[in-house]
């Protein structure tokens, strides 16, 4: 297994909506500050990489979609009822919905919590999902609740190796290098 067009988002949060806006329009608007983010990161990844078949989309975060929850929980707590988009947005799995209505073809998708450190579940997943996907997308996405910290949107491609293939190297992000680590030192499962 290789890793494909490695992708290191850094989102500024007074700059995420407009930057989702540029590059998608009005398509997510309404869709919550962690798919704008999730999409803006997936779809420079998959560009960058380029190929096309099955894909599966396998994405992570310790704290999903903080910022919409928050915002539900303050309705909650002021007494209105939570409105319909609010809720919506709290779904972090809403983005391969999305990435899908674009025209890529999910053929699986999920969505996990995990910490760092939990890397290795996710080659692993993406291991045997490349028996049914061509190639499997795998992110890592946090939004940022602190001011002048970035959103974090990292992305690769994660394909088999055709024979003779250098790896490609993992750039400077700490998500990216840890999971270049546990594809080097994690072994294809038994027949």
């Amino acid at each position: 297994m290789r890793l494909v067009a490695p992708t290191a988002l850094r989102v500024p949060a007074a700059e995420l909506k407009r930057r989702a806006h540029e590059r998608f329009g009005d398509e997510l608007r309404r869709a919550g500050s962690f798919a704008q983010l999730t999409l803006l990161g997936a779809t420079a990844c998959l560009e960058a990489a380029g190929g096309g078949g099955p894909l599966g989309m396998l994405w992570t975060s310790a704290h999903g979609t903080l910022l919409s929850t928050r915002a539900a929980l303050g309705e909650l707590r002021s007494g209105e009822p939570l409105m319909p988009f609010t809720f919506i947005a709290t779904q972090p799995h809403l983005a391969a919905a999305l990435l899908a209505r674009r025209g890529i073809p999910v053929a699986r998708s999920a969505f996990l919590y995990l910490e760092p450190g939990g890397e290795r579940w996710l080659v692993e997943l993406a291991r045997v999902w490349l028996g049914d996907c061509e190639r499997v997308l795998v992110g890592w996405v946090e939004e940022s609740a602190a001011d002048g910290v970035a959103h974090q949107s990292d992305w690769c491609v994660l394909a088999e190796t055709p024979a003779g293939a250098a790896p490609v190297p993992a750039p400077g992000s700490g998500f990216l290098r840890a999971l270049a680590g546990a594809i080097s030192s994690s072994s294809p499962p038994r027949a």
